[in-house]
Parts: C-alpha cells; sequence; structure tokens
C-alpha cells in the first residue's frame, strides 16, 4: 500500500482514536450512557473497516476485538468496570503506536503480532510505550485543518463582498431616486454619476463570481481521490467469504467539496462491505440461480442539478423485506404494530435503525448492529439523502444524494412564525396549496393525500415553537412536502420566497446543539436567514402530536395563544385571567393540579401558569406530570408563588418550569412579558 493511502488512514484514525479514548473515559465515570457506548462502536467499526482496506491486518485485528468488547458491554454480557476500561484503552493506544510509527516510516516499538494476539485472549498485562503514543501524524494533520480553516474563512469573506455588493446596489438606487428630485443640471451630474458607479458595480459583481468559483475549486477534489482503495477491499473480502466479486467505478472523476468527501468515505466502505457480505451471493449459489460465478458492486457518481448523486449497486441476492422485519421485531426495533403497518418499500429501511442486523452470527464483518446507521448519520449531517430500492434475487441499490459543497447551497427560501428561514432545495419535493376540506384526522394526527399517498401535516411555526398567525379560509396555507430517506412529511408556512444560492455561515460553538438549525446566511437585502435541518424536523414528528391544524385554518383572526392558569386562590385566578385577556390571549382556568390535569387531556394550550401550594397535586408535581404527558413534553410553564427561597425556585425549574415569578414581586408588566417571550 502506497504512503499516501497510510497518511490518509492516519489522519482519518487520528480523529476515532482521540474520540474513543475521550469516550471510554467518559463511560468508565457513566457506565449507563447508551449513547455513548453506541457511539464508540461506530469508531471502533469504522477504524476497523479503514485498516482492512489499507491491508492493516494488526489494527484491524485489534479494533475488531475492541469492537467484540463493546458489544459485551452492549448486551450485558460484558462488565463496565475499570478492567475492561483498562483493557480498551490500551487497545487504542496500541493502535495509536502503530499509527504513529507508519506515519513516521517507522517500525512500532511494540511486538506487534505477540500484542495481538495476547489483546484476543484479554490478557494483556504490559504497558504500551508512551514516547509516541499521542502523535499519531499531528504535524499533518493540524496542517491540513488549518488550510481547510483559512479557504472556509476566504469563502466567508466572499460571503461579505456579495452582501456589500447588495448593498451598493440599494445606493444606487437611492442615488436615482435623489437625481429625480434635483435641477435638471444637477440630475444630469447624478446621472452620469450613477452610470460610472453602475459599471464599476458590475465589474465587482464579476470578480467576485470568479474568486468564488476559484475558492470554492480550492476545497473540490475528485471522487477518486477516495475510492482507489476501495477494490482492494472488495477484492479481500470477497475472498475471505469465499465470493467472488469485482467492483466497478464510473464518474471518479466526479468533484466534491473536500468535506463531503471525508463524510462520505466511511459510507461508502459500510455500504461496500454490506454488498460483498450481505448482498453478493457464493459462486454456486449465483450458478444455479442462473447468474455469472463473479458478481459486481458498482459505484456510479454524477451530477444532478446543484447536487452529486452517488449509487452503490450490487448485483446479488436482494434484501427480502419479510427477513428484514422479523429481524427488527427478534431485536426489538420495531413491535408487531408497526410491522404489520410497514410495506415492503419501507421495511427496507429499517436497517438504517440503530441496533438492527440480519446476520445469524458475529462475525468480523458484519453481524454488530452497526454500519448502516452509520450511512444514516453521516447523510444527515452533511445534508444529504439516501434512498433504497431491491429486488429479491436481482439486485440492491442505495443512492446518497449530496449537495456540491457546504459552504454554498440551493435553498428555499420560506417565512413562518414571523422569521425567514432556508430549506436546503433537496428536501423538497413539493409545494401545494392546503385549506380545510384537504385535511383528514388519522388517529392522534392529521394528514393530507399527495399524489394519493396520506402524508402527515404539520405546521412549521409550531414545530420551531413561534407564534402562527392564523390565515383566512378562503386561501388556506401554503404547505412544503419535505422527503428524507423513505418519510414523507408536509409542513406549513406562511409563505414562501422562490430558490436562491445561499452562503452558509456557522452558527458558533454556542449554537452548536441547538435542534432544527444548523447554519445562517444573509439575504440580498442584508438581514440574516436561518437554515433548517430538515432531519431533526422529522424527529421531532416522529414523536410530537401537533395541536389541531384544522382548528389554526378555520379560526381566522381567534386571538393569540391558549393559556391554562391554574390556581386555588379566586383572587389569583381572576386576576391573572383578566391581565392575560385583555391582551388577546385566550384563558382557561383551573382549580387544582387534578382540574389542570383533567383539562390538558381534553383541550390544548400553548402555556401553562401554575401556583405551587394547592391541595392534592401541587404546582411542583403538576409540571412533572405535563412534562410525561404526550403533547405537554415541550409545553412552557411558568410557576407563580409567593414562595421566594432560592430552593423552591431551583425545585421548580428542575421539575420542568421555564420561569418563576415571585407573587410578592408580581406585576402586570413581568407576567405579560414573560408569557409574550415564551409563546409571542
Amino acid at each position: 500500500m502506497t504512503g499516501r493511502y497510510i497518511e490518509i488512514f492516519c489522519r482519518e484514525a487520528e480523529e476515532h482514536l482521540a474520540s474513543l479514548q475521550s469516550g471510554l473515559l467518559v463511560l468508565e465515570k457513566n457506565p449507563t450512557r447508551t449513547g455513548v457506548l453506541h457511539e464508540l462502536l461506530r469508531n471502533a467499526h469504522t477504524l476497523k473497516g479503514s485498516a482492512r482496506m489499507v491491508g492493516l491486518a494488526e489494527i484491524s485485528a485489534i479494533t475488531h476485538t475492541m469492537e467484540e468488547q463493546l458489544k459485551g458491554m452492549e448486551q450485558g454480557s460484558r462488565a463496565v468496570d475499570a478492567a475492561a476500561i483498562d483493557l480498551l484503552l490500551k487497545g487504542a493506544d496500541a493502535v495509536a503506536l502503530i499509527t504513529s510509527a507508519l506515519s513516521k516510516g517507522e517500525s512500532p516499538k511494540l511486538d506487534v503480532e505477540s500484542f495481538v494476539a495476547e489483546y484476543e485472549r484479554g490478557e494483556i498485562g504490559r504497558s504500551i510505550p508512551q514516547e509516541n503514543r499521542d502523535s499519531p501524524a499531528e504535524q499533518l494533520s493540524e496542517t491540513v485543518r488549518a488550510n481547510v480553516r483559512t479557504l472556509d474563512a476566504l469563502v466567508n469573506l466572499i460571503g461579505e463582498m456579495i452582501i456589500n455588493k447588495k448593498r451598493l446596489e440599494a445606493k444606487l438606487s437611492r442615488l436615482k431616486e435623489i437625481a429625480a428630485c434635483s435641477d435638471p443640471a444637477t440630475a444630469a451630474l447624478l446621472g452620469d454619476f450613477r452610470r460610472d458607479l453602475e459599471e464599476d458595480v458590475l465589474y465587482l459583481d464579476f470578480l467576485i463570481q470568479e474568486l468564488h468559483q476559484k475558492a470554492m475549486g480550492l476545497r473540490m477534489l475528485p471522487l477518486k481521490t477516495i475510492s482507489e482503495g476501495f477494490e482492494r477491499l472488495v477484492r479481500d473480502l470477497s475472498q475471505k467469504l469465499g465470493k467472488e466479486a469485482r467492483l466497478e467505478i464510473i464518474g471518479g472523476s466526479i468533484e466534491l467539496d473536500r468535506v463531503l468527501l471525508d463524510a462520505l468515505k466511511p459510507m461508502l466502505i459500510h455500504l461496500l462491505t454490506n454488498a460483498v457480505s450481505h448482498g453478493i451471493e457464493t459462486p454456486e449459489e449465483r450458478v444455479a440461480a442462473g447468474k455469472s460465478r463473479q458478481g459486481t458492486v458498482r459505484i456510479t457518481a454524477r451530477h444532478e442539478g446543484s447536487s452529486v448523486l452517488v449509487e452503490i449497486r450490487d448485483d446479488g441476492r436482494g434484501m427480502d423485506p419479510a427477513r428484514i422485519r422479523k429481524a427488527a421485531l427478534s431485536r426489538g426495533v420495531i413491535d408487531q404494530r408497526e410491522a404489520e403497518a410497514l410495506s415492503d418499500e419501507e421495511a427496507l429501511y429499517l436497517t438504517l435503525r440503530a441496533g438492527f442486523s440480519t446476520a445469524h452470527e458475529v462475525t468480523e464483518v458484519s453481524g454488530r448492529g452497526v454500519g448502516m446507521d452509520v450511512v444514516k448519520k453521516n447523510i444527515e449531517r452533511v445534508k444529504g439523502t439516501l434512498t433504497m430500492a431491491s429486488e429479491i434475487g436481482s439486485f440492491c441499490e442505495v443512492a446518497l444524494q449530496l449537495p456540491l459543497t457546504l459552504s454554498v447551497l440551493e435553498a428555499l427560501i420560506v417565512q413562518s412564525g414571523g422569521e425567514t428561514f432556508a430549506i436546503p432545495i433537496n428536501y423538497v419535493q413539493e409545494i401545494l396549496k392546503v385549506r380545510d376540506p384537504d385535511i383528514m384526522t388519522l388517529g392522534s394526527r392529521e394528514a393530507i393525500k399527495v399524489r394519493g399517498v396520506s402524508t402527515p401535516l404539520y405546521s412549521l411555526s409550531r414545530m420551531l415553537d413561534l407564534p402562527q398567525p392564523p390565515p383566512s379560509e378562503t386561501a388556506g396555507m401554503a404547505a412544503l412536502v419535505l422527503k428524507h430517506c423513505d418519510q414523507r412529511i408536509a409542513c406549513t408556512v406562511e409563505a414562501h420566497l422562490g430558490n436562491c444560492e445561499v452562503v452558509v455561515k456557522g452558527l458558533g460553538r454556542q449554537f452548536k446543539n441547538v435542534r432544527f438549525l444548523f447554519g445562517a446566511t444573509i439575504m440580498g437585502d442584508g438581514n440574516p436567514a436561518l437554515i433548517l435541518n430538515v432531519p431533526d424536523l422529522f424527529a421531532f414528528s416522529d414523536r410530537t402530536v401537533q395541536p389541531s391544524l384544522r382548528r389554526v385554518l378555520s379560526e381566522s383572526g381567534a386571538g393569540r395563544g391558549r393559556v391554562l392558569v391554574v390556581d386555588d386562590s379566586i383572587t389569583t385566578r381572576t386576576m391573572e385571567q383578566s391581565i392575560l385577556a385583555a391582551h388577546g390571549y385566550r384563558v382557561e382556568t383551573a382549580v387544582s393540579g387534578e382540574d389542570a390535569m383533567e383539562k390538558v387531556l381534553l383541550s390544548r394550550f400553548d402555556l401553562v401558569i401554575t401556583d405551587v401550594e394547592m391541595p392534592g397535586i401541587d404546582g411542583f408535581q403538576l409540571t412533572r406530570n405535563l412534562r410525561c404527558t404526550e403533547g405537554y413534553r415541550e409545553t412552557p410553564v411558568i410557576v407563580v408563588s409567593s414562595l421566594s427561597r432560592d430552593e423552591d425556585k431551583r425545585q421548580a425549574l428542575e421539575s420542568g418550569a421555564q420561569a418563576y415569578i415571585v407573587k410578592g414581586a408580581f406585576d402586570q408588566g413581568m407576567l405579560l412579558e414573560t408569557v409574550q417571550m415564551l409563546i409571542g
């Protein structure tokens, strides 16, 4: 294997090793953190696959054993204790030592063969040499990252130039207005000046476009930069499994942003591994089925609009929906009711869920419950989409649609809840107009027919917890039909403003874990727009029952949000109800916590205001009950109480309340300001 591929592997290994070592320390302190455990499994699984691809059998063997140990922890057959964590850390240390030596062209200061044999038996008593443990290709990796950051900064500055050019254009329009109000001589001079300035702005626009194309070109690399080792991967894996398979790559010169290529590589490794281990049959099975002895796995890449489509197809046994349902049921991924409701096409996408596998036994290649969920996670991270198709006995195909770059996206601009948002266009299937008669009820949810298929219907502004002014009954509402993997949902918006190319800006570390958003952009008028993370909307729709959109459509001009006031004091109830009703809120009251729970089960409220000390269920327990009630897990709660101790305020927040107002310091303005902050 050439030095260039070893170099690439070492850079990739550094990140996985850092994640493994930090994650293991977290797991040691928090043994029940299943999310951390599954992330460690992903790191070990991906690292193993990459090592196998470049022919590093020792690293593959070590990470395979680490994966077995982690899987035992996940299944409960292996304790998550200090001894187990120490063994895993030693495995990570050994891999780090080997990769460090590889990056320098040296031999590791470790008897690798003996270490692997002992490690597979779990008998490691030796220490790992320390001098090189923390430096796997560190200098090279940091240099690469610095260059990428510089390119990101350059693209960002170009975005600022585009914004500044728009401002100059606005000033040109203003200059034209001034000239129209001036005397003829002055107007003539201003007209000449404006035409000269227009030429300058036009030339500036040309330069900015050229600069932007050149900057983006620096970030683009062909697919073949990550695919050259895949042929060896398929060949070696086929031989190991007693199969015959070859890899074909079409479109290796197609270019993508290097950030996207880094994310695409582990996806392709998992998909190729699945194609050979699960898809391609043995030579004897293929001949008996009338096929050639040798199977074919094909990667095809091509441009499709403003995106790149990468398809991975094998001519093997295909995917059996019945077998997939059975495996998902046996592993607890779905229940019997969900299994019966799934179509054959929908059943294919069960393979993307964490913990799914159809393997009868655990091997070094398959059956660990990690793999396809890694693909799903990575495709969501790069704002792409995944689709699957299969025919039993004929083929299986997974198609990955990715943007050319994450720096510039084609987006649909919409308005919802009084805000402007950009939605990556590859998630948008179509735009419809929805009226009250179009809406039907399916269980506790509402839906519309989209090309004959029932599609769940949601309000985007309510999903994002923003105020939603009701539309007129005649006009209806615009609904975006969004697609992600096998799912479709429709989201109503106040307006859609057309498509445009947007420059993506990061939100900063403080917004790293904010749901629904992955970036922002600056519009032509200089105002910002947030870019929505569409997979978050699908995750939200899976677990949340929305308030009735039919009521929103039919209650035009019905006022502001609905508030439930809970207090055993009639004076307090009446005062709070009067204040809120006078400012357009629809208010109901409850005399106790039990009364409040009956009301929330029969109706939908946007906000709950509660006292603490009441007979029966107190305000703290009421808040906790709401957090366990479907449809009220995210509903804001304000506690209004005479209790003023810090301990009481802390208990209210721990119960799930968003705000605490002391009755002794209570005034009308404070209540209204808090309510408006929470529900508008």
